[in-house]
């Protein structure tokens, strides 16, 4: 009777050794092409020569455990043995593939180099058979030795290269020369440019809401149609007007005061036509009432002589308010004459670069100007500084109710953004295949 110095050391090296041939010599001929097909999104004949080779495969398997069933906890009967046979063919297949993206993703061609493949391509079998031997050694080494594996697998597998990172540049159609990074004291980055830590490189907005200045516009629209049925003290509802549900007050001379959480202002009857004159909340109701007495057909003078009146324009005296033409319907929309704006845009901050070669940074600004370094520039409605970083020119952008020494900081103090910080803020590559649906899985933790 064979003894357990001879037999079991010598049933294991047996077993180990025929499982390893399985991914280091036969699998690359028969299953690598099923392997390309589930995770790299290769199909074609090939998938069909491979099921026909894993079959075989299994047969082998079946084998190779008959002959060895002393030293594995799953060789006692013909349906342990089976399980046995499919859990190395399926674990170490899974191993397999999840190896060769790992080596791919680290810039190892396994795929392309038979002596590596050879090598190491039957390493995940054989640890999976290792975890079913009965000696407690052995599946405490298999063990040991795949979670180490898995580790590393898991941080090449998360690591981006500077390659995958240029292709996101390319994607967001960003480029590097000109992504620039800066932390604007007060504000929170947006547009998608969150670099971490307060740091942006595109939008900003202050970080209190409580700091944005309600929005204060008003609208003067036209309407020739009316609600059936639908009335407000005692008078039509213009169809398509937004005055036409919440509450309403008749005031002196006939007019009536509507007005909802949303908007609120006037429908006055101008023959056979109904004029709004809608105000945002934080507009006055005495401005509202003052132009809705003064509603009258625009003039080509009033439309700004770019406008041709087709009947449909009427314009106002608005207090405090300028005018200029709106879009669809036809209409006409006053803000503030202080040009300080209202809502998120008056205090919104923006950074944008370009190339110092050829660029006027005065081009179409009302004041121009250098500031002790930087150059200060002035539009209708923003204001800003625009400071030379090498070969280019960074531009930091506010409304003009933005503090310009914020403004004139900012742009002093904004540098190229970081490879981390560009990996945070670019959004990642469409997914070709399992092994990249993987990666970004695994980059969520």
């Amino acid at each position: 009777m064979i003894t357990w110095r001879t037999s079991r050391p010598a049933a294991v090296a047996f077993q180990l050794g025929a499982v390893w041939a399985v991914g280091a010599l036969v699998l690359p001929a028969t299953g690598q092409s099923l392997l390309l097909m589930m995770f790299a999104g290769g199909v074609g004949l090939a998938a069909v020569v491979a099921v026909a080779g894993l079959a075989a495969l299994l047969a082998y398997l079946i084998v190779v455990v008959a002959v060895t069933r002393e030293v594995t906890v799953l060789g006692a009967t013909g349906g342990r043995r089976l399980l046995w046979a499919l859990l190395i063919l399926c674990g170490g297949t899974v191993g397999g593939a999840l190896s060769w993206a790992v080596a791919e993703a680290a810039g190892v061609a396994v795929s392309r180099t038979p002596a590596v493949t050879a090598l190491l391509g039957g390493v995940p079998y054989a640890l999976v058979a290792g975890l079913l031997l009965t000696h407690r050694w052995f599946r405490a080494t298999a063990l040991g030795l795949s979670v180490v594996l898995a580790g590393v697998g898991v941080a090449v597998l998360r690591h981006e290269s500077p390659d995958e990172l240029d292709a996101r540049l390319a994607a967001a159609d960003v480029h590097r020369e000109t992504a620039f990074s800066v932390a604007v004291p007060g504000y929170r980055p947006t547009d998608g440019r969150d670099y971490g830590g307060g740091r942006g490189g595109g939008g900003f907005t202050p970080a209190d809401p409580a700091a944005v200045p309600p929005d204060r516009y008003v609208t003067i629209t036209t309407y020739d149609r009316v609600l059936p049925g639908e009335r407000m003290c005692g008078q039509p509802n213009a169809q398509d007007s937004r005055l036409t549900w919440g509450s309403c007050t008749v005031e002196a001379g006939g007019l009536v005061y509507r007005h909802n959480e949303i908007e609120h202002g006037y429908q006055v009857p101008v023959g056979r036509r109904y004029v709004t004159v809608v105000g945002t909340p934080a507009v006055g109701h005495d401005v509202l009432r003052a132009a809705a007495r003064t509603v009258h057909l625009a003039t080509v003078k009033e439309l700004g002589g770019h406008q041709e009146q087709t009947g449909d324009y009427y314009v106002a005296t608005v207090p405090g308010y300028v005018g200029q033409v709106g879009g669809i319907p036809p209409s006409m929309i006053y803000a503030p004459a202080d040009h300080l704006g209202s809502g998120g845009q008056s205090v919104s901050v923006t950074l944008y670069v370009t190339y110092a070669s050829g660029d006027d940074v005065c081009l179409g600004a009302i004041e121009c100007r250098p500031d002790a370094g930087p150059t200060f520039v002035r539009g209708e409605d923003t204001h800003g500084y625009v400071a030379r970083h090498d070969d280019m020119n960074v531009r930091v952008m506010g409304g003009l109710r933005v503090d310009r020494a914020l403004l004139r900081q900012a742009a002093l103090d904004a540098r190229p953004a970081t490879d981390e910080e560009l990996r945070r803020a670019l959004p990642p590559l469409k997914p070709r295949n399992l092994v990249d649906r993987l990666r970004q899985w695994l980059r969520l933790f």
